[in-house]
């Protein structure tokens, strides 16, 4: 066989699974075939022309994201989905921005002391006498609740920061299993559909929430809101509630007060799966420490 042959035999198959190559990208698992015998600046050009191609989905994503609720579940049930972020990559973009928002500011994910008003994510509420020395000090008969918050106790007096800094990152980990139990929770309400569009519903649905409790985040930073007031974010709790009860209507179609009555039951099911999932964060935390 020549080289020529051999060269052209290359150039026809794709070098990741063997498969036929009938354009730039595999028909079979999807990768864009690169020729890196090019000149480096053409390489430069093709990476410029996928960013700005990125860029350009998240323009139109962004939009139709926040006008529109529950437009581009509809889109991508419909298969238009090139023009479109990934439900799973827009996830996941505004999961992250908010927890490095959350990292990088004042806002305590977690707030103990002895008395006080629950006005954080997480508030545990502790007497003297169970973070006094006698409780510190372990006995057979101690419960599992003070063991749990003894530490906790402990490293909230030492380093707050820390406690925040771990149940943050952990809490970042473990908060993704809601988009799932969300998703099931409208699979029995909505019967009839499948599971997929659930999840997808899910996924839009929870991006605008991250998206809105920036805003709402970067509101109380910019005009310096204390501690224990926070407006930004209680507009964005406002804000999210209308956006659900909005989508649920374009998607499922159903009247006003249906509608209503299961978004009541979708919330109370979804708060309740989201204390669990703090709680269980929180232990986990403290048996980490």
């Amino acid at each position: 066989m020549s080289s020529r042959e051999t060269n052209s035999d290359e150039k026809g198959s794709c070098p990741n699974c063997s498969a036929e190559l009938g354009g730039d990208y595999c028909s079979s698992c999807g990768q864009r075939q690169l020729d890196l015998d090019q000149p480096f600046r053409d390489i430069a050009r093709e990476a410029m022309d996928s960013f700005l191609a990125f860029d350009a989905r998240i323009l139109h994503t962004l939009w139709p994201l926040i006008r529109r609720p529950g437009f581009l579940t509809i889109e991508f049930m419909h298969g238009r989905r090139a023009r479109y972020v990934h439900p799973f990559k827009l996830y996941f973009i505004f999961s992250l921005l908010l927890f490095v928002v959350l990292a990088f500011s004042d806002y305590s994910m977690v707030r103990i002391s002895e008395t006080g008003d629950v006005d954080n994510a997480v508030h545990i509420e502790l007497s003297e006498r169970e973070i006094g020395d006698s409780v510190i000090e372990e006995t057979h008969d101690s419960s599992l609740l003070t063991k749990v918050l003894v530490p906790l106790a402990e490293v909230a007096e030492e380093d707050p920061k820390r406690l925040d800094r771990l149940f943050t990152d952990r809490l970042a980990k473990s908060i993704i299993v809601l988009v799932p139990v969300f998703a099931l929770l409208l699979y029995l309400l909505y019967r009839g559909r499948r599971y997929l569009a659930h999840l997808v519903f899910s996924l839009h649905l929870h991006s605008f929430a991250f998206l809105a409790l920036v805003v709402g985040l970067a509101v109380d930073i910019g005009i310096g809101a204390p501690k224990d007031v926070r407006p930004g974010n209680g507009v964005a709790a406002v804000v999210i509630a209308a956006y659900t009860f909005l989508a649920l209507r374009r998607v499922y179609g159903q009247g006003r007060s249906i509608t209503t009555l299961k978004m009541v039951v979708l919330l109370t099911g979804y708060i309740v799966a989201l204390i669990a999932t703090m709680a269980l964060t929180l232990g986990l935390t403290a048996v980490t420490i």
